[in-house]
């Protein structure tokens, strides 16, 4: 704890250097203590503890509060991002920093003014985009995926009342965006030759989609988007139910990926047999009218 502590001092020092010095120090501590969990992998002995962690990522919150200008915050954002992808060789000492930075800005979320709002917004991103990468990197590995799924559940996309409303909207915006990169980040360069000017542009189009489904098919989207349907049927707020199914869950893409079908509400938000009986309903109100 006392070498978490001195982490802390470090990088929510004013003075760039001692900051940057003490990211550099942090990448090689979580390294250590990601190969030490890695060894002892058999007893689930944690090597930091979600205290110690909490710890670190407040270090590294009042690290990013001082960085000002929006190239030198680009990078940061991408360095914090890397730790979980680069840095930890670990799934414990992953999901417990995972679940560390989600209650950090959880607790800290209110204290953020309107001249630093976007930098954490891009923080978010980046890490998420991170954590994406280190599930790739895992395969996609189920029980992995439900252990992360499960600390999103428990934090940001609990829908608890504690959780600024401002994170799952924000995860709802960024969400299949950041999967999306990472999943198809080998096709990057392919999209991006892609020009509807081009008489072969169908042929392109549908042989990049014919990929993407592909590797689609190695990738556990239902279970990743499953906190969003939990939320579209129990958050206590409205808008934030209907923003999760129409940003995430209703996504076209989820449709080109082949994840769901056209009628995709029945699979993914567990609504469609409703919707359907509904529908019916109306029809059948229409045929009984006999005005005008």
């Amino acid at each position: 704890m006392s070498q978490a502590s001195n982490f802390v001092k470090k990088l929510a020092s004013n003075d760039k250097p001692t900051r940057d010095a003490a990211l550099e120090s942090l990448k090689k501590f979580l390294i250590s203590k990601s190969a030490s969990s890695s060894s002892s992998s058999k007893t689930k002995t944690f090597t930091i503890s979600l205290l110690d962690a909490e710890k670190l990522w407040k270090g590294l919150y009042y690290s990013m509060w001082f960085c000002d200008r929006p190239k030198a915050q680009e990078r940061l954002a991408e360095n914090l991002g890397r730790l979980y992808s680069e840095n930890i060789k670990s799934d414990d000492v992953f999901l417990r920093f995972v679940e560390a930075f989600n209650l950090i800005m959880t607790k800290q979320w209110s204290d953020i003014d309107q001249w630093r709002i976007d930098k954490y917004y891009l923080l978010i991103r980046r890490v998420l985009r991170h954590n994406f990468k280190y599930l790739k990197s895992h395969d996609w590995d189920e029980p992995l995926v439900r252990d992360w799924v499960d600390v999103m559940s428990r934090t940001l996309l609990s829908g608890d009342a504690k959780v600024p409303v401002a994170l799952p909207y924000h995860l709802c915006d960024i969400y299949l965006d950041e999967l999306q990169l990472v999943m198809f980040e080998e096709l990057a360069e392919e999209e991006a030759e892609l020009d509807k000017e081009d008489p072969k542009y169908l042929q392109k189009y549908e042989t990049l989609l014919r990929q993407k489904i592909a590797i689609v098919e190695g990738v556990p989207v239902l279970k990743l988007i499953e906190p969003f349907s939990v939320l579209n049927k129990e958050a206590k707020l409205k808008p934030l139910r209907e923003k999760c199914k129409e940003d995430v869950l209703d996504d076209e893409r989820l449709v080109d990926w082949a994840v769901v079908g056209d009628d995709s509400d029945s699979d993914v938000d567990g609504e469609g047999d409703n919707g359907s009986a509904e529908q019916d309903d109306e029809e059948e109100e229409e045929e009984e009218w006999k005005g005008f």
